[in-house]
């Protein structure tokens, strides 16, 4: 199976494949003549979404598939980037008429501001977890992991009668963390430190998702956004129930901690 992906032409393709499918959840939702990918101006959260969903899943693959190598992680970007490009451009031209002759509204331009800084970001951050060592990637990881809980959840409201998991779907990103936690083990003590480290970051990466969502919205800019965010971001982080997504980290990572450790014992005799 894993040869088919040896290709440099199915890595684009699957680059592009993991951006459809990330954004079919707002094709379902939108118009016909309206934005695919989601709007700055009204739904910054989904378009974060979006970029942290599509980031996850093209550096497990190229991770996973790829085994990390520097090509493959590369063609893979690109078939990334050249398909949210293309739902960038068709959202602008839904949006904006008159974009073929050069006329923008302000809206529209302060969208491509932060389609282009999300695209530059998550880029870099595509690299990183793909290229680094998982004890220092899981970091980058427990960045990205929020985003899967909100996507699912996305996905829930919209199938009928999926709406009684709309709250348990919530605890996947707790629960693909403590997968990636497990395979970097416990017994180092900077592997350790990771652990925590990635487990405060899961704590507060909802707040700073919604904050930074509602900065956008707000049309802050320069200092001002700063300050906006830090009051938003202050005001909600203690209110993020952290308790229940910590157990169902730390249990997944144990139990799969110990059966690697298990596997290998066994694999040595």
């Amino acid at each position: 199976m894993r040869r088919i992906w040896h290709n440099w032409w199915m890595q684009l393709v699957a680059g592009l494949l993991i951006t459809a499918i990330v954004v079919l959840p707002w094709l379902w939702i939108g118009e016909e003549d309206r934005s695919i990918l989601p709007h700055a101006s009204d739904d910054a959260q989904g378009l974060l979404v979006v970029f942290s969903v599509i980031t996850f899943w093209g550096s497990w693959f190229a991770r996973r598939i790829g085994y990390g190598r520097t090509a493959f992680t590369v063609v893979t970007s690109v078939g990334m980037v050249l398909g949210l490009l293309g739902l960038g451009f068709q959202g602008l031209h839904a949006l904006e008429p008159g974009l073929v002759g050069g006329e923008l509204s302000a809206a529209s331009i302060r969208h491509l501001w932060v389609f282009g800084g999300l695209l530059l970001v998550s880029q870099v951050w595509y690299f990183m977890a793909t290229k680094l060592r998982l004890p220092i990637a899981v970091l980058f990881y427990a960045t990205l992991t929020v985003g899967v809980s909100y996507w699912l959840q996305i996905i829930a409201s919209l199938v009928a009668g999926a709406q009684s998991y709309y709250v348990y779907l919530w605890y996947a990103g707790p629960l693909i963390l403590g997968l990636i936690l497990g395979f970097v083990g416990f017994l180092r003590i900077l592997n350790l430190l990771m652990w925590v480290f990635a487990l405060a970051i899961q704590w507060v990466m909802p707040a700073v998702v919604e904050s930074t969502a509602r900065v956008i919205e707000s049309k802050a800019t320069g200092w001002d956004a700063i300050g906006s965010f830090w009051k938003k971001f202050a005001g909600s982080v203690l209110d993020v129930p952290w308790q229940t997504p910590l157990l169902v980290s730390l249990a997944t990572a144990m139990l799969t901690s110990f059966v690697l450790l298990i596997v290998r014992k066994v694999r040595r005799r």
